[in-house]
């Protein structure tokens, strides 16, 4: 049978009301707080699970703040196109008019050349537009300089046909290729520009070089670039074998031998060609597409090679200049066979646009209800529950002045006690 002090007695008294009193300042920490969780050994796991939904909030937010700059980009790109595109009508209706020989003389070199170059004037302004940020929405990566502002340079000359004076006679594309994207969710992405020799662009393009590669072989391993797209030249291809891997390399061009073993290059889809020989290599130079003295683009085609295919700005100045010359033939043939590949062209964009919006209304919906569901966990992980923390601390509360007060008259029992 054990033996049990006075001593043993006070200090199971002192300890359990040590205890209670950490019980006590932990409740009330929590009632002060509203947290759970102070320290992460208050809790190891529920603080880790804190961590966790903490920085997944903080994904979500910048994935809905690139979301909100997602939708505001695509909402421009929309409605350039949409400016585009009532352009693009109202060209086709003079092409019509002009094709059905309804137009006086005045009216159709005057007249109809002055509300051409009008729009002509503005297609270019649109092409050139700048976003709310100041960058130009069709330029690529290039999207504004101090020494190059515009992806899209006119180019004039006083035409004296039609009373015309300075009209506009070419338009270069200066920008670039490249695709803006938005990470708008976790390896999710979603481009939010369409770079400029895409979308005004009327007709597929052929670029046939006037060099004879018969007897060409790549001196070394090299890498080309068509369309922004890389492929592996290795030492001793010869063209049949660069065809080949132009074909198989996914791009938008197709790649052919002409008459004097020429290289042919041939889009599937209305677009500007963009070569470059990466690096120090000069397979396309060799090839005759690619100019030696300015190997870098844009406009680097080889000036032996011939280039087929209009952009927008090209065949609205040759559906111009036939209006002009009251070609009624090519005007209701050609011309509007190009006028509508032109809107088709705009159209597709126009739907791939819209296809992307609808994907990102989408993401900041699933977003924001992510949000909300990790919100909640979060508060369920960090948060208390007041009522039953308030009923446990009464409860402790109420226990702890029941140990008080027997341990009061536990104490004063001692020997002295009974000697009095």
């Amino acid at each position: 049978m054990n033996r049990i002090t006075n001593q043993m007695i006070n200090n199971t008294m002192t300890y359990n009301l040590q205890r209670h009193q950490i019980d006590m300042d932990q409740f009330q920490n929590q009632l002060g707080t509203g947290k759970a969780v102070r320290i992460p050994r208050d809790n190891p796991i529920a603080a880790t699970n804190q961590m966790l939904y903490r920085t997944r909030l903080s994904e979500i937010d910048q994935y809905i703040s690139n979301i909100g700059e997602t939708q505001a980009r695509l909402n421009e790109v929309d409605t350039a196109l949409q400016s585009s595109l009532r352009i693009f009508q109202r060209i086709r209706e003079l092409a019509v008019q002009g094709a059905n020989g309804i137009y006086s003389n005045f009216e159709r070199k005057e007249a109809a050349a002055a509300e051409m170059n009008q729009l002509l004037e503005e297609l270019v302004s649109i092409a050139n537009q700048k976003g709310a940020t100041g960058r130009s929405i069709f330029g690529g990566f290039n999207t504004g300089t101090e020494e190059q502002p515009n992806p899209f340079v006119p180019i004039y000359m006083t035409l004296t046909a039609g009373r015309q004076g300075d009209a506009m006679i070419g338009v270069e594309y200066r920008g670039n290729i490249g695709e803006q994207i938005r990470e708008i969710s976790k390896g999710e992405y979603l481009e939010v520009n369409i770079p400029g020799n895409k979308v005004f662009w009327a007709t597929e393009q052929t670029l046939t070089s006037g060099a004879d590669s018969t007897n060409y072989s790549a001196s070394s391993n090299q890498v080309i670039k068509i369309d922004g797209k890389e492929i592996e030249i290795a030492a001793g291809d010869n063209v049949d074998i660069i065809i080949d891997k132009i074909n198989n390399s996914g791009v938008s061009v197709k790649a052919s031998k002409g008459g004097i073993n020429n290289l042919i290059l041939n889009t599937t889809t209305p677009h500007q060609i963009w070569l470059e020989d990466k690096g120090s290599g000069t397979v396309l130079q060799d090839l005759g597409l690619v100019n030696k003295n300015f190997p870098q683009p844009p406009n680097n085609i080889d000036p032996t090679a011939s280039i087929g295919g209009m952009s927008i700005f090209d065949m609205m100045i040759q559906v111009r200049d036939d209006l002009v010359r009251g070609d009624q033939e090519l005007v209701g043939g050609r011309d509007l066979g190009m006028i509508d590949g032109a809107l088709d062209n705009i159209l597709r964009h126009l739907a791939a646009t819209g296809a992307r919006q609808s994907r990102a209304d989408e993401l900041a919906k699933r977003s924001e209800y992510e949000k909300g569901n990790i919100t909640e966990l979060l508060a369920k992980t960090e948060g208390i529950d007041y009522p039953e923390t308030i009923m446990n601390f009464k409860w402790l509360e109420s226990v702890h002045d029941y140990a008080l007060s027997v341990g009061a008259k536990t104490i004063k029992s001692t020997l002295l006690d009974f000697l009095r």
